[in-house]
């Protein structure tokens, strides 16, 4: 007598139809005759989705559709666990999965979270790694925000000479001395000295 496998799940068609027995944990859905679950419906892409037995919970994935996959209402863009109370849409064609998961409700919640987690890290790359850890308070977080967002503090110099240190200022830091015009009467001065040692050397001679 030849035995029967028990299907990992039914996949059952809320509009009415026949229930899909799902034999594999890793199915791929859509309208080629190639995928092992055909929905023969137009606004089917031919390769639709993916569903896929992971620790005794099935998941969906889209893969890439052109009318999308959902589940309980929610479009997808990443791997998503379904319970069996859970609606999953294909293009608009709405099933549910009967099935016995093999994993308690609290953990499958904690990985839910965690999925989400990491499909939305991309759009709060702002967040750091101790923030989603749990490990930084709102305040340090908006600290860090505004120190990131304020531009840089200048720093002004003083001039040497208005400087104040508390050592001698080594000389090839002092400020140079201030340069004093000649007048006529200094240039008046310089040649009465020139002709003066003029005629001391001819009185020599």
């Amino acid at each position: 007598m030849a035995t029967t496998t028990k299907p990992l799940g039914i996949l059952k068609p809320l509009g009415g139809g026949d229930p899909i027995p799902l034999k594999k944990e890793e199915l791929l859905v859509g309208r080629r005759p190639t995928c092992d679950v055909r929905l023969d419906y137009e606004n089917v892409s031919g390769k639709h989705c993916v569903l896929r037995m992971i620790r005794g919970v099935w998941h969906i994935r889209d893969l890439g559709s052109t009318n999308g996959t959902t589940v309980n209402g929610q479009k997808i863009d990443h791997e998503h666990s379904v319970m069996p109370d859970d609606e999953v849409g294909i293009a608009g064609h709405y099933y549910m999965i009967d099935y016995d998961p093999m994993i308690s409700t609290q953990v499958l919640a904690s990985n839910q979270v965690l999925e989400e987690e990491i499909a939305e890290a991309p759009v709060r790359r702002h967040r750091s790694l101790m923030e989603l850890a749990g490990l930084e308070s709102d305040r340090d977080s908006a600290y860090r925000d505004d120190r990131l967002q304020r531009p840089p503090e200048r720093i002004v110099r003083r001039p040497v000479e208005e400087a104040e240190f508390d050592d001698a200022v080594p000389s090839r830091f002092e400020p140079d001395e201030p340069k004093i015009e000649a007048s006529d009467d200094d240039f008046l001065r310089m040649i009465q000295e020139d002709m003066r040692e003029s005629e001391e050397k001819k009185k020599r001679r």
